[in-house]
């Protein structure tokens, strides 16, 4: 059991133009408190164009397109520089985009821009951001696997080396840029969710960034993962980390008025088949769907979408969002901590539904923040 007062809150970091207000934001979570800026790595956001629309959201009216982010690497370095204490972490990348070569790199270079603050978080990818631009999303596991042998091989050695493997062979490859202090890579927290997924993290992770996890399921999954860390003799540090959806608002009518806006029922499909199945429910898009392997939103024209959305219920709406005010949502992380979390990442989603409500919400922040932090 976690006190929740050493539990670490991080939010994500901002990745939409234009810089001005990256940087003030940055800035400004940096200054609040937060442990942490975790920055997504897409090409492509969850929700289909052909429902981003005025009527649909209003945000439509200030961004042009759902699929609009930085480039990781760039825009993680830049805030290291404008930033001082909070982790730099990517949440997360994969090794099909950019080869293990160019992570073990890029994560060295930002391990010296931000003075020691990065860290890898990486997983086996999203079908999204990889099978529409021509890159084979098949053997992921497989993929992540050698890509973090490979990546460690290069932290470990500054000498030319030799890798044989399904998906990279390497020959001579040597790549001698060192670690910000010595023998001290970044760390490593992985995206896991199912048994293999678990092992590798097991194995190769310093630690392990699932989502969308009730406090029930987190802690069956993270004393799988400590079983299978124990029987590999890894006893190092090790973060149990999260990463969660959050609507905020201390009135309850406005808190479900918000949920059930057709914005958070659409990023609600994301949700799993099985999870729906367990809620009583069946998933719009079949029994077998799991979005990070079948979802591409530009394949969804407005009409299914629309469908799809008015058949997400109430049940999943709570199961993929935590929901409340400042002390529901304390509650709800004091669970987390007795399930074993040690750093969430927070993702307040609440003025993605209403823009008159993001004020309040951010608030509420402050406050489970102050809390916290005690």
């Amino acid at each position: 059991m976690t006190d929740i007062h050493r539990l670490e809150i991080g939010a994500p970091g901002p990745f939409l133009p234009p810089w001005s207000n990256v940087k003030k934001n940055a800035q400004l979570i940096d200054g609040l408190g937060y442990d942490s800026m975790a920055f997504p790595d897409h090409f492509a956001g969850f929700v289909p164009e052909s429902i981003w629309t005025p009527d649909f959201t209003p945000l439509a009216l200030l961004q042009q397109s759902p699929h609009t982010y930085f480039e990781l690497a760039s825009i993680m370095s830049a805030c290291s520089v404008v930033t001082e204490n909070c982790k730099i972490l990517s949440a997360v990348t994969e090794p099909i985009r950019r080869h293990p070569v160019l992570l073990a790199q890029t994560f060295l270079t930002l391990d010296h821009i931000s003075q020691g603050r990065a860290i890898l978080g990486i997983g086996a990818g999203e079908i999204e951001n990889l099978e529409p631009y021509g890159l084979n999303y098949s053997g992921q596991v497989g993929k992540l696997r050698e890509a973090l042998q490979i990546i460690k091989l290069i932290w470990e050695t500054h000498e030319p080396f030799d890798f044989e493997g399904k998906f990279w062979t390497l020959r001579n490859a040597v790549m001698s840029l060192r670690p910000a202090v010595q023998d001290k890579p970044p760390p490593i927290w992985i995206a896991a969710h199912g048994p293999k997924m678990l092992k590798l993290a097991a194995e190769f992770g310093d630690g392990w960034i699932p989502t969308l996890l009730q406090p029930k399921d987190y802690a069956k999954r993270l004393r799988t993962l400590k079983s299978t860390r124990e029987k590999l003799g890894r006893n190092g540090l090790f973060t149990a980390a999260l990463w969660n959806w959050c609507i905020l608002d201390e009135d309850d009518s406005t808190r479900h008025r918000l949920m059930r806006t057709p914005l958070a029922k659409a990023f609600a499909l994301l949700l799993p088949a099985s999870e729906w199945k367990r809620l009583g429910h069946q998933h719009p898009f079949g029994d077998d769907f799991y979005s990070l392997r079948d979802y591409i939103p530009m394949d969804y024209g407005r009409n299914e979408m629309l469908k799809a959305i008015e058949e997400v219920p109430d049940a999943v709406l709570e199961a993929f969002y935590m929901i409340g005010g400042a002390e529901e949502i304390i509650s709800q992380l004091e669970d987390y901590c007795s399930a074993g979390l040690e750093h969430i990442i927070l993702w307040n989603t609440t003025g993605m539904f209403d823009l008159n409500k993001t004020k309040g919400s951010y608030g509420i922040m402050k406050e489970v923040l102050s809390y916290v932090k005690q």
